[in-house]
């Protein structure tokens, strides 16, 4: 993804009155990418994804579609779609007509509707179901009529806002590998809004992490996951032991950090940019877990295992160490995973130096 972005934000901000739901965000969307604004619940970012599709009007900044401001242009003129939590398809109608309804209202000939339909209807796999109507369909294939009625109309830019939130688990996996393979096959920039960190990490290519109407770090899934910049996309993204250090020594280029009185580790100076306090993130799967012997890391901890939470895959361990509450990852080779590391049992804790990441605040 290089090149001139296809979509451009620049110091965009919506306020309701006294509430700012966007502030100052400038973001570069490449063509072709499948970006993901991701935060909780009124971060805003589907106000961010309102005003791209024309249905809110900033109030100041600009919005730039290959070059031109789409903040004049009405809703309707932009090659702009978008896909709603709700589907939104017309009950009265079936598949068939739904997918052709933003075509026929806009004058497009007979033929090409016809062909136009039964090629989106192809991408989204709903073939043989064109007469079925709304109350016969799953909500899974009402997502896809949805889509097809989207993507039938050609726009440069598909907005998806929570599209999969109302399905169940299993679906909710096969329709984010379907709307992967759509964007490889269709050539079309999506833009999904979730509050679902394992969906966008799954989906994305870049990932816009917002928190209080701003966005706090732009990246890939693994850059996201393995160095967020702050406490709050390291908490959000997955899960963090979060530890405040102090630095205490200085040598030889590296600085000697204390984990709030769990040890001391050598930390390159470089990664401390000469603070004297920092905030540290370690994610579970980092700890190196032996229920017998001190295994070889940077810093080892004993531990008294609290609670285990089985996953199938994996457990999470939630442990005290010198009286602080830790969080691990185990992966559960043996089946029922390791009948030593139950609660109220002892493990010995591990980590090195290089598995934390320094944060931003």
């Amino acid at each position: 993804m290089s090149g001139r972005p296809l979509l451009v934000m620049e110091q965009v901000t919506k306020r309701f009155g006294a509430v700012t739901a966007v502030e100052s965000v400038s973001l570069g969307i490449p063509e072709n990418a499948f970006f993901a604004l991701l935060g909780p619940s009124g971060c805003g970012k589907t106000t961010l994804l309102r005003m791209i599709a024309g249905f809110e009007r900033p109030t100041s900044g600009r919005i730039l579609l290959d070059g031109e401001d789409l903040v004049p242009v009405p809703p309707n003129r932009r090659p702009v779609n978008m896909v709603f939590q709700s589907y939104a398809v017309f009950p009265h109608m079936n598949v068939w007509k739904n997918v052709a309804y933003g075509l026929e209202v806009t004058g497009v000939p007979r033929p090409e509707i016809e062909r136009r339909v039964a090629e989106a209807l192809a991408l989204v796999r709903m073939e043989g179901l064109e007469s079925r109507m709304p109350h016969q369909l799953s909500g899974g294939q009402k997502q896809r009529v949805a889509l097809a009625r989207a993507l039938v109309k050609r726009p440069r830019l598909l907005l998806l806002d929570e599209p999969l939130s109302a399905l169940d688990r299993r679906l909710r996996e096969e329709m984010q590998l379907e709307l992967v393979r759509l964007r490889h096959e269709v050539g079309i920039t999506f833009v999904l809004v979730t509050h679902d960190q394992d969906e966008a990490l799954s989906m994305a290519d870049t990932i816009a992490v917002m928190e209080h109407g701003r966005v706090l770090q732009v990246a890939d899934p693994r850059t996201l996951y393995e160095s967020p910049k702050t406490r709050f996309v390291a908490d959000f993204i997955g899960t963090a032991n979060l530890f405040e250090g102090r630095v205490v020594e200085r040598r030889d280029a590296h600085a000697r950090v204390e984990l709030e009185g769990l040890g001391a580790l050598l930390l390159p100076e470089a990664a401390v940019n000469g603070r004297p306090h920092l905030t540290l993130a370690l994610r579970p799967e980092k700890w190196r877990i032996d229920p017998e012997t001190p295994p070889r890391a940077d810093l080892v901890l004993e531990a008294h295992i609290l609670e285990v939470a089985y996953h199938g895959d994996a457990s999470r361990l939630f442990l005290d160490a010198r009286g602080r509450r830790l969080v691990a990852t185990v992966h559960n080779s043996r089946r029922g995973g390791d009948p030593r590391l139950v609660p109220g049992t002892a493990c010995y804790l591990g980590l090195d130096a290089a598995d934390l990441v320094v944060l931003e605040d």
